[in-house]
């Protein structure tokens, strides 16, 4: 139900019958769809951005940091986070080789084509996952609480441990149509987010003591 349609409702019966009850329920209707409504508005600008912050260039660490290609995907990472892309609305756009890349953002902010594996990462074994998936509701209030700090605030996730912001840049590119995939038995391996396009995000995880 649009929030529009929802609101029309809920201010006939305030003006009309006045059924407390039935504007009680509209009441929690409209809260509910304004949150869907406001909680990560992905638009082209965000993925644009997130993108960037992804791949910004990790000087100390300069063969996992940066623009990559990977069969039919754009890849980016800054060692810690990474998301694999198809779309073409993106810093990436019109890049189909690795020497365009290369011309286009710098062979300074070029991946080693060796290492990371984009590869293994797209076909990730999820027999070592259990599917579960976002509150995105809670990730975008928690990043909020701590958007200023964010770069050393940890959300938890089925007993792990992810930079916050390091999720809300994947939340950014792909969007709420996702499938979250959680390491099995706590294992430390890394944190992936698949939306309905194949795209793919992945957050390594952090152990807190």
């Amino acid at each position: 139900m649009k929030l529009e349609t929802i609101y029309n409702e809920l201010v006939e019966i305030m003006e009309n019958d006045m059924n407390f009850a039935k504007a009680l329920k509209l009441k929690e209707k409209l809260e509910e769809a304004i949150r869907k409504e406001t909680c990560y508005k992905t638009t082209s600008k965000t993925r644009v951005n997130a993108i960037k912050r992804v791949a910004s260039k990790l000087e100390v660490r300069p063969a996992l940091a940066g623009y990559g290609i990977c069969n039919d995907y754009k890849c980016v990472t800054d060692s810690y986070h990474a998301i694999m892309i198809k779309e073409d609305n993106m810093p990436l756009k019109l890049v189909t080789t690795e020497k365009e890349l290369a011309d286009k953002v710098g062979h300074e902010n070029c991946i080693n084509t060796v290492y990371p594996s984009f590869e293994s990462f797209i076909n990730f074994d999820k027999s070592n996952y259990d599917i579960s998936s976002l509150d995105y509701d809670d990730i975008e209030q928690f990043y909020k609480l701590h958007k200023k700090n964010a770069d050393k605030e940890l959300y938890e996730i089925k007993g792990q441990f992810y930079n916050i912001k390091f999720i809300k840049n994947i939340i950014d590119v792909l969007g709420t149509d996702t499938t979250l995939y959680v390491p099995k038995n706590n294992d430390y391996r890394p944190l992936y987010v698949v939306n309905s396009k194949d795209e793919i995000g992945l957050v390594l995880p952090v152990r807190k003591f």
